[in-house]
């Protein structure tokens, strides 16, 4: 009798610390200047799929700006077989003041790579900072893909291991127009 009161406990406590393991939200706070090293390694790591949804992703002429770097490695990924989606904020320059179109030249950029890179409605501001990678790693934020963002302002973004809430992501970039 003992033997199976010990088997049932052992067998619901091995239960309960499983689940918590396997649903338990594993998440980690990314600050600052800290966001590119963790997008950088986590592209690099891409073995399946990544999806962005970026307001604002700029290039610039020096080479080994942050932003540059990463949509190296976006195009980088793209060549060793990830399936690499892309969604950017429609360029506003006449709304924004601007005398270029922001996201015009990456958007360019990876299109002539051969990536699956599309602009949301003209009507729509999408300012989404959200990047999914190999349907389970989320990092979401407040970074944009600009020199500043990446290096200089204060941002928070949170890097999250869920595959639940990554389907849900990418459902709703699916749903974006």
């Amino acid at each position: 009798m003992k033997r199976w009161v010990f088997l049932i406990i052992g067998t619901l406590i091995l239960s309960s610390l499983l689940g918590c393991a396997t649903t338990g939200l594993r998440s980690e706070l990314i600050l600052n200047d800290e966001y590119f090293e963790v997008a950088h390694n986590q592209i690099q790591k891409a073995e399946e799929s990544i999806y962005l949804i970026a307001y604002l992703f700029l290039v610039y002429d020096y080479k080994d700006a942050y932003s540059n770097r990463l949509l190296k490695d976006l195009i980088d990924a793209h060549k060793r077989g990830v399936e690499v989606h892309v969604i950017l904020d429609y360029p506003k320059p006449q709304v924004l003041g601007e005398e270029e179109p922001k996201n015009q030249e990456v958007y360019e950029k990876l299109k002539a790579a051969g990536i699956d890179v599309r602009f949301d409605s003209e009507e729509i501001r999408t300012h989404n900072k959200v990047l999914v990678i190999d349907r389970e790693i989320i990092i979401v934020g407040s970074h944009n893909y600009s020199f500043d963002g990446l290096k200089y302002n204060n941002e928070t973004s949170l890097l999250i291991r869920d595959r639940g809430r990554a389907k849900e992501l990418i459902e709703y970039f699916e749903g974006i127009e």
